[in-house]
């Protein structure tokens, strides 16, 4: 029997899901990762059937060869850890497996390179400028316009990402990430930026964009063999202040036909104009009222995180990590189902502050609630958590609701029950 190679940075939910999209094709799911402590190998034992270990799964070459040594000619190799896409790409390549080019990987993972290559192509989108220093920030509101976001080049999950309206403002928010970042243990933070014409360091230059105005959406898009496929709208009616997402509806409450068409055409027209091939992304959208559907993330080579691919099974029959799967290997299609004939919800939940996470309580009492379809827990005890960073800790899957204020009194029902004990780390 051929085998894939799944490749992990760190502990994830989506190890389990990518491995049963694996074995559902027939393959066997060998995963390729750095040294396991005992504990943790014993439980992913359980799910895989085999291990290729290496020093560090961010290099290329030593995964290649390391895979290489197992088998002359794997079946594919396949992540969906954000931090290392490119790289696994990269050594699909080096396998002769490849699907879609690494360097299309490295350029949607650097956030201002997309921008370039958006607006290259006429899509709709907010101004923007990287900011290296502090004494920069007023020539930098000068070209972006205020009010501004300021995020990491290449973050993920909101970490660090700020709202300023003053000068002083998007100095303070530079001063606050060029602190941050570098005490940062996520590793993409503390490597050079390609995809430009020259290499970002993410520690010390980050981005700045006009503020855009709207209702905020997701589109999951397939693209297999140069032909995009949207699978559904999803729609960000609760946010909180510090642009964390508290819910979402799939599908929308309230959105015509004729708006979902020009969401799904932003969406496919900026995975195509990107270069993306025989793989997913997921792309966030906000529908300002002056540019229209304008495109603020591309996250590719994966597909929504959380529990979001739960969302979209149940909203729509399609499974997004198994057709992502597919596409990543070049198998068949899998079957689809038929989704739910009611719009799905679905909340999530934070801890407050920072600190290793013991444990967390009042998930059985939130998946009592006779609106709850399924509560995904996804962080682990031991699991750094901050508020810094939008870490989906608590997710829960809903029905039954009439509209955005019964959604809105669902999640603070469900707030008061849910529990995280924190320990200072």
């Amino acid at each position: 029997m051929n085998t894939a190679f799944v490749v992990r940075e760190t502990a994830g939910q989506w190890i389990a899901d990518v491995v049963a999209a694996v074995h559902a094709t027939g393959l066997r799911a060998e995963l390729v990762t750095q040294p396991l402590e005992p504990a943790e190998q014993a439980q992913l034992t359980e799910l895989v059937d085999g291990f290729v270990v290496v020093d560090d799964v961010r290099d290329a070459e030593a995964v290649a060869e390391a895979i290489r040594a197992r088998t002359a000619r794997p079946a594919g190799v396949v992540t969906a850890a954000e931090g290392i896409i490119a790289s696994v790409a990269r050594a699909a390549e080096l396998l002769g497996v490849a699907r879609c080019p690494a360097s299309v990987f490295t350029v949607t993972h650097n956030k201002f390179a997309v921008r370039q290559v958006l607006a290259a192509a006429g899509l709709p989108g907010p101004r923007c400028a990287l900011i290296s220093a502090e004494s920069e920030a007023a020539s930098v509101a000068s070209a972006v316009g205020l009010p501004a976001i300021v995020k990491p080049v290449n973050g993920a999950a909101s970490n660090l990402v700020r709202t300023v309206s003053t000068v002083d403002e998007l100095a303070a928010a530079y001063r606050l990430l060029a602190e941050r970042l570098p005490l940062s243990e996520d590793a993409r933070y503390h490597r050079l930026i390609g995809g430009g014409p020259s290499p970002i360091d993410p520690v010390k230059v980050f981005l700045v964009e006009g503020l855009l105005r709207g209702p905020e959406y997701a589109v999951d898009v397939l693209v297999r063999d140069g032909v995009a496929e949207p699978v559904a709208v999803v729609e960000k009616p609760l946010i909180d202040e510090r642009k964390f997402e508290l819910g979402m509806v799939c599908p929308p409450l309230e959105l015509s036909e004729e708006d979902t068409e020009r969401l799904f055409a932003a969406a496919t027209a900026a995975a195509l104009a990107l270069g993306l091939d025989n793989t997913c992304a997921h792309v966030e959208l906000i529908d300002d009222a002056e540019l229209g559907p304008a495109v603020v993330e591309v996250n590719a080579g994966r597909p929504a995180g959380g529990a979001q691919p739960v969302l979209l099974k149940l909203a729509t029959g399609i499974d997004v990590v198994a057709e992502a799967v597919s596409l990543a290997l070049g198998t068949p299609p899998p079957a689809r189902g038929a989704g739910l004939p009611v719009p799905v919800g679905y909340l999530i939940f934070y801890a407050e502050g920072a600190g290793r996470l013991v444990r967390v309580d009042g998930t059985d009492e939130v998946a009592d609630l006779p609106e709850v379809l399924e509560v995904v827990t996804i962080v682990r005890p031991g699991q750094l958590l901050t508020d810094d960073q939008e870490i989906y800790a608590v997710n829960v899957l809903a029905a039954g609701f009439a509209d955005t204020e019964d959604l809105a009194a669902l999640h603070a029902e469900a707030a008061k029950l849910i529990r995280f004990e924190l320990e200072e780390s």
